[in-house]
């Protein structure tokens, strides 16, 4: 990692002359600023899996509670706390074990599983190849060159500078993304020139009227087609419904129903054996393994096929459990960031997005197809994240003309947006 050209000390109020940083992107960087961007909603499912834990745990025991003193209650509180610690030290707390150590075992390798989901999704999406982007630090914003694009930040989009061990994170205001500078290779001296370059623009609102030419400069080209729009709960719930059924991961969720219906199937024997080495009377192996062999016939496949079809009734509800949790974050996303509206515009060699404040230019190269997805068109990238263009965007003939210029531009005949209605 470089950076040019040398940059002298600054304080808050002087902002530092431009300088540029090339940083390399790999597939670990990406899941670090993905796990940075939302690690609250990464901490609030593993604290779903607790509290979930928690009231199972506390309905079990309330079984159990009855169940001791059903037994033993008339009897006296001495006896009664007797049998119900034996009860749940013996075969009463089973059940309490079968949920919990299994839940809990979840919960301590969640944040594992989490970043092996996300390494997955991104090879599945083939964004796991090193890339080179180029950061040019500016006093009134920052410029951002990626593979196929181009995007500019003011100040006013600049959420401030993270420091972790291994990365150096950009975070942006209102936008679900951040900038990681992975640290290998990055001297002190060029970390202090970016933490000097984001504190000048965040000084006492200078950086709201310092000019940005990348945005303040009026854009002499007349756009081929034009459109405005507002993200809405109901686009950002399509576009991670749309990222729930990609190939990669329908081919992750048939793998964990293959694997239920395995695992379930060696629940009952597994059960009734931990049962058999409980017992203090229990019977030598080689009388009690007949009598196993002769369950599996007589006893066991009921109950593996009362366990499959609890696994077919959540195969079938899948669907609308995704549906619903896609619109909980999509809740959840858009209650994060402040609504601004979108401007698209297109012309022969590109795409443009404005924002208040944001600009993003993706070349037509950089973009592999288009799909349909319900009431949206997802334009996928090849070395970035896909865009997601709401069809209201597109009221009269913008649609036609948009469907024009993409077939012309985008792709190889695979693109059209009715190829993935």
């Amino acid at each position: 990692m470089r950076t040019t050209p040398a940059i002298r000390r600054t304080d808050a109020t002087d902002p530092p002359e431009t300088f540029t940083v090339e940083a390399p992107l790999g597939l670990e960087d990406r899941i670090a600023a993905a796990l940075f961007t939302y690690a609250d909603l990464f901490a609030a499912a593993r604290r779903r899996l607790l509290h979930l834990l928690i009231w199972v745990v506390l309905v079990l025991l309330a079984l159990a509670y009855y169940s001791s003193w059903q037994e033993s209650g008339h009897l006296g509180a001495r006896t009664f706390l007797s049998r119900f610690g034996a009860d749940l030290l013996g075969l009463g707390g089973l059940p309490i074990l079968v949920v919990a150590v299994p839940m809990l075992a979840y919960y301590a390798v969640h944040p594992a599983l989490v970043r092996s989901r996300l390494r997955r999704w991104y090879r599945d999406e083939r964004l796991d190849r090193p890339v080179t982007n180029i950061y040019r630090f500016e006093p009134g914003g920052i410029v951002v060159t990626t593979a196929g694009g181009r995007s500019a930040f003011a100040c006013r989009r600049i959420d401030g500078i993270s420091e972790e061990p291994a990365h150096l994170f950009i975070r942006l205001r209102d936008i679900e993304d951040v900038f990681a500078l992975p640290r290998r290779g990055l001297s002190e001296a060029q970390a202090a020139h970016i933490q000097s370059w984001a504190a000048s623009c965040h000084a006492g609102g200078m950086a709201a009227a310092r000019s940005f030419p990348e945005l303040d400069m009026p854009d002499e080209r007349v756009p081929l087609l034009s459109a405005r729009f507002e993200l809405t709960e109901t686009d950002r719930a399509a576009a991670l419904g749309w990222q729930m059924e990609r190939p990669g991961m329908q081919r992750c969720r048939r793998r964990g129903f293959v694997l239920a219906f395995l695992v379930t199937a060696l629940i009952p024997p597994l059960v009734f054996g931990f049962l058999w080495l409980l017992d203090p009377e229990r019977v030598p192996f080689r009388y009690a393994f007949p009598l196993f062999l002769e369950m599996f016939a007589s006893t066991f496949w009921r109950y593996v096929l009362g366990l499959w079809a609890i696994i077919a009734i959540g195969i079938l509800l899948h669907p609308w459990m995704r549906r619903r949790h896609a619109r909980q974050l999509g809740r959840q996303m858009q209650k994060r960031v402040q609504a601004y509206e979108h401007e698209v515009r297109l012309y022969d060699d590109g795409l443009e997005v404005w924002q208040d404040g944001f600009r993003g230019r993706f070349d037509w190269a950089g973009f592999e197809r288009i799909e349909r997805q319900s009431d949206h068109l997802v334009l996928l990238r090849r070395a970035g994240e896909p865009l997601i263009l709401p069809l209201r965007a597109l009221d009269g003939d913008k649609l036609a003309i948009f469907q024009r210029i993409a077939d012309s531009r985008v792709g190889e005949g695979n693109h059209r947006p009715e190829a993935g209605a």
